[in-house]
């Protein structure tokens, strides 16, 4: 739910957060991508690329992130 309303506020930092959050709780990467598919009719499509390209940085690993220290 949170990456959700992250990816509605257009939180690049927040959505590593909660995607990075989500891969410690061992949920399917898979399922995280899912996320970003409602966001297209809402936001539209360019910002649904931008949120799942922000998602696919840390689930494909492309990007090496600092550990999450829990705040926003």
């Amino acid at each position: 739910m949170k990456l959700a309303l992250a990816i509605g506020a257009r939180s690049e930092g927040a959505v590593h957060s909660h995607v990075r959050r989500a891969l410690a709780e061992g949920v399917d990467p898979e399922a995280i991508r899912q996320v970003a598919l409602p966001a297209i009719p809402t936001l539209g499509l360019p910002q649904a690329v931008a949120a799942t390209t922000w998602i696919e940085d840390l689930v494909s690993g492309t990007r090496q992130e600092l550990p999450d220290t829990g705040e926003p």
